[in-house]
């Protein structure tokens, strides 16, 4: 009974030491995992701040005042005219939607068929697949 004692807490001993070397190596990949996320973290938030930068200067470039001595400049070669209100049509000039109207005779035949006890929809779908 001692020998089987003795062989079982060596085995345990040895177990232990393996599962403290797994616990270890699952320690060491979490904070490698961790130390890679916040990496991650870090350049979304650089990404975020430069595109903040590139929308603020995108705004500003887009500024009529800043645009406007720019065409007054390139004015002969652009040949650029101001829009005139006529030139886009009038609202009375679009064509109406057209009225949907309800397919009432269909309709009948589908209730008068589910009535009769036949399933106009499964057999379609029989003939389909």
């Amino acid at each position: 009974m001692n020998a089987f004692l003795y062989r079982l807490n060596i085995c345990l001993a040895i177990f232990a030491a393996v599962a403290l070397v797994g616990v270890y190596g699952q320690k060491h990949l979490a904070e490698l995992t961790a130390s890679e996320i916040r990496a991650i973290e870090r350049d979304i938030a650089r990404q975020q701040a430069d595109l903040s930068i590139l929308k603020a200067d995108w705004a500003y470039l887009n500024q009529p005042t800043h645009i406007q001595p720019i065409v007054d400049r390139h004015s002969e070669a652009l040949n650029l005219q101001v829009a005139a209100a006529k030139q886009f049509g009038r609202f009375e000039d679009l064509p109406m939607r057209p009225q949907m109207r309800l397919d009432t005779e269909a309709l009948d035949k589908l209730f008068e068929a589910i009535e009769a006890g036949e399933d106009p929809i499964g057999a379609l779908l029989e003939g389909i697949l």
